[in-house]
């Protein structure tokens, strides 16, 4: 019994310490995205996002039906949606 315990952990251990650990992705500073607020639908940017609400808007622009429209319509070039979402993912 103590054999298998100690083969079991040993196991866990060999499977925790082989796996790589992935860089941690961030957006780019040249990256437009930015969330929609009153303030910003005016044509103000806003002024304190943090890097949380920057990528839930780019999620939420990479999953919008204008951006499934332009794709369908245009391809992938000429589409300004696409080549802001490249920006963003350098």
């Amino acid at each position: 019994m103590k054999i298998l315990l100690a083969a079991t952990a040993a196991l866990a251990l060999a499977a925790c310490a082989s796996q790589e650990t992935q860089p941690t992705r961030v957006a780019q500073a040249d990256c437009k995205v930015m969330p929609m607020t009153t303030e910003s639908s005016t044509g103000n940017p806003p002024r304190h996002v943090t890097e949380l609400q920057q990528r839930f808007a780019q999620a939420d622009l990479a999953s919008s039906e204008i951006r499934y429209r332009e794709l369908a319509r245009n391809g992938m070039y000429p589409n300004p949606i696409e080549e802001t979402l490249k920006d963003c993912n350098k």
